[in-house]
């Protein structure tokens, strides 16, 4: 098995397990509900807190350099992170953080902000696998869930929406 594998059977032991105690419980997170308040390291240094967000409508993907799906979607966001309708702002799970996530930041061109995440604010945001994508309207209530890949296409029916009801 390869070394991504064994990570990913690994990561998936550890949500199994932490679910099993009250903490371990993801958050529901509905359409309509307002994201819970974060603050999280950012990878080019400082930290973003999510009322600085507040104004912007955001895709706030949650993934992982060892997931094969997400780097699916790397392109996907990349090229909506042009769009400036919106902002694209990855969190990263990796537990390594910035030593593996920087070099995989940069092979990969991902030139929209990378906030440093774990998995208390996963489960806050009402993560369970990745990637996990919320798109945030302006006043940052949840416009749609993604629990899995998302694509371009998608989120950009998602902004149609927004400014429709703007």
């Amino acid at each position: 098995m390869s070394k991504a594998g064994s990570r990913c059977i690994l990561y998936l032991l550890v949500c199994v397990v932490a679910a099993c105690g009250d903490s371990g419980v993801p958050a529901r997170l509905d359409v309509g509900s307002p994201v819970p308040e974060f603050n999280l390291p950012a990878l080019e240094g400082g930290e973003v807190a999510s009322g600085s967000l507040v104004g912007e409508v955001v895709v706030l993907n949650f993934w992982a350099t060892w997931c094969q799906p997400c780097l699916k979607e790397i392109p996907e966001l990349k090229e909506l992170a042009t769009d400036d309708r919106l902002r694209v702002v990855g969190i990263a799970l990796d537990d390594e953080g910035v030593r593996v996530v920087r070099p995989f930041v940069e092979s990969h061109g991902m030139d929209y902000t990378i906030l440093l995440g774990d998995q208390e604010i996963f489960q806050r945001m009402g993560g369970i696998t990745i990637p996990y994508t919320l798109v945030l309207d302006r006043s940052q209530n949840v416009v749609n869930v993604y629990r899995g890949p998302a694509t371009r296409s998608d989120i950009e029916q998602d902004l149609e929406r927004i400014d429709t009801a703007a």
